[in-house]
Order: structure tokens, then C-alpha cells, then sequence
């Protein structure tokens, strides 16, 4: 019987119109990643593991919004890792507290490796969904399709994240 009492409140504050939408959101992240064997073939699985990270977003009518993304992919490999700084734009339009959003992202990486460093420029595909609550509580998840230069030495395919955040 409780379970059922948490479920309707929840489903109850879901259902409540939203209020007025923030103008900026600033949110933490935590995900994983994928993307081609860090081996040399095989079955085994990527070898990048947890990613952190945050966001700052900027909405504009209540449907364009605008990011800043910074993360953090960790790996398997000793001595690797991955530092990616985006812009992104996407669409997204509120329906009560629900936001389903697609968007475009362009940026820069830095790939730690145990010999050198590769850096370059990155781009993103991707979509998601943000579920609003009251005092500015948003929770996030998000699915990315990375794309990452054909010299990369390391590749990384896909990542998604969930997140918390909150509205300003």
C-alpha cells in the first residue's frame, strides 16, 4: 500500500503544469561510454568506462535551447582518457513537465594517452528527455553519438549520461 501511496504522488507532481521555465539551468552528469574495442579486434567490450561532467543551459522561448557541456571519459586502458568541451543547440518543447529535446553539438577533445596526447575538433548528435519538478529540480538523460576525427587513436562512438540539475 505505500508503494502504491509513492507512486500516485509521484505520478501527481509529474502531472502538475510546469512553472514558469528558468531561464538557465546548471546541471552535473554522470554516464558512459562506448564506442570500437580498445584491443586489437574481438568480441571484448569498449574499453571506455564511467564519464562526469556538467552542463550550463540557456533557454530561449521555452523551445531553442543553447549548452555548454564539459566531460570527462574515463577508460579501462591505464593512462587514457578523454576531455571533450561542446557547444550545443537543440530543440525542445515542453509538454507540461516533460521535455523531449534533438540537437547539433560542435567542440574540442583532448585524449590523454600513455605515450602522448592527441587533441582536435568533435561533433555531436543527440537526443533526450528532461523531466521538470518544483524549486527547479530537473532530471535528465541524454544519448550522444560522438564524432571523433579518423586520426583519433582512440574512438569513441556513443555515450549517454543522466543528470541532475537546476533551474536559476
Amino acid at each position: 500500500m505505500r508503494l502504491v501511496r509513492h507512486a500516485l504522488l509521484a505520478v501527481a507532481i509529474a502531472a502538475l503544469p510546469a512553472a514558469a521555465v528558468p531561464a538557465a539551468e546548471i546541471t552535473a552528469l554522470v554516464g558512459k561510454g562506448g564506442g570500437p574495442s580498445l584491443t586489437d579486434g574481438g568480441p571484448e567490450p569498449s574499453g571506455w568506462g564511467t564519464c562526469y561532467g556538467g552542463m550550463l543551459t540557456i533557454t530561449l522561448f521555452n523551445i531553442v535551447h543553447g549548452e555548454v557541456e564539459g566531460i570527462y571519459q574515463g577508460s579501462n586502458l591505464p593512462s587514457t582518457n578523454l576531455l571533450t568541451l561542446s557547444g550545443k543547440a537543440y530543440l525542445g518543447p515542453s509538454i507540461g513537465r516533460f521535455v523531449p529535446y534533438v540537437g547539433l553539438g560542435a567542440g574540442v577533445y583532448n585524449e590523454g594517452l600513455p605515450t602522448n596526447d592527441d587533441h582536435g575538433t568533435t561533433g555531436l548528435v543527440f537526443a533526450g528527455a528532461k523531466l521538470k519538478f518544483p524549486f527547479g529540480l530537473v532530471i535528465r538523460g541524454e544519448y550522444q553519438w560522438v564524432s571523433l576525427p579518423a586520426a583519433a587513436p582512440v574512438d569513441l562512438d556513443h555515450r549517454y549520461f543522466f543528470a541532475l540539475g537546476l533551474g536559476l
